[in-house]
């Protein structure tokens, strides 16, 4: 029997590119549904599932997300079964609430990281330019040292 289930992620899921890889996943196991940012932050999933290993391997699918991308976190995935059946058409769609306000979200994300990036950059330089000055003063050592010791001989 197909049943209608409501999935809640809760983490960092939202403008994140966390619903295109839904629909993915959902269309690649032949799950009907849609996939939607709620307000308190969630990403929720309305999807119908006939069988359990399905619903058990969508959910660690999407568990698995965050081990390829760094971007997402997921903290918990809470299953309700839905009293109701509501037909969807093929595959997970979807859904979005303003796709202008949900662009400036994920450009303004994406700033965010750039600068994480940058910072990261700047530290990575400054520890690059103490080991280059390390090796200047190492060649000098080693050069005076190949000095004395051709005088020597």
């Amino acid at each position: 029997m197909i049943t209608t289930y409501e999935l809640i992620i809760y983490g960092r899921v939202q403008h994140v590119g966390f619903r295109d890889r839904i629909e993915h996943i959902g269309r690649g196991l032949g799950i009907s549904g849609v996939v939607y940012n709620h307000k308190d932050g969630t990403v929720r999933i309305l999807a119908n599932f006939d069988d359990e290993e399905i619903k058990e391997l969508f959910k660690k699918s999407i568990k698995a997300l965050e081990k390829k991308d760094k971007l997402i976190k997921i903290e918990k995935i809470e299953e309700k079964e839905l009293n109701a059946y509501i037909e969807f058409p093929e595959g997970i769609s979807r859904l979005s609430s303003d796709d202008i306000l949900e662009l400036n979200k994920k450009l303004d994300e994406g700033v965010k990281y750039i600068k994480l990036i940058f910072s990261e950059l700047e530290e990575h330089k400054k520890i690059l330019l103490d080991i280059k000055d390390t090796q200047i003063k190492t060649i000098k050592v080693l050069n005076e040292i190949k000095e004395l010791l051709e005088k020597k001989l």
